[in-house]
């Protein structure tokens, strides 16, 4: 993760976020926040927004969830969906559709 992410955290520190969880480590160790100057680099590594790696911040280490009733979901989608040209969003929307009506969803 740490060479995934451009090396915008530690080994260590991802280690510990993914073992203990935000704010909480081994002892008296404390998992921190990540500061802007990493947002890039874990957005790269996720595969999203830097806008989503905040709305995760905030969700993982403040408890502030996202506004709009958005689930995490359709939240981490969003930046993929937003990227696809109108007829392949389209496309997947007829998809979706079929899928829920067919009692697959």
């Amino acid at each position: 993760m740490q060479v995934e992410c451009d090396k915008a955290r530690s080994h260590s520190w991802w280690r510990n976020v993914v073992e203990h969880g935000a704010w909480k480590g081994p002892g008296t160790i404390r998992v921190g926040p990540p500061t802007p100057d990493e947002l890039p680099g874990i957005a790269k590594l996720f595969g999203t927004s830097e806008a989503q790696v905040q709305a995760m911040i905030a969700a993982d280490w403040y408890g502030i969830e996202p506004s709009g009733g958005l689930s995490p979901r359709v939240m981490n989608m969003a930046p993929l969906l937003d990227k696809l040209e109108d007829e392949q969003a389209d496309a997947l929307g007829v998809i979706i559709r079929a899928m829920l009506r067919d009692g697959q969803g």
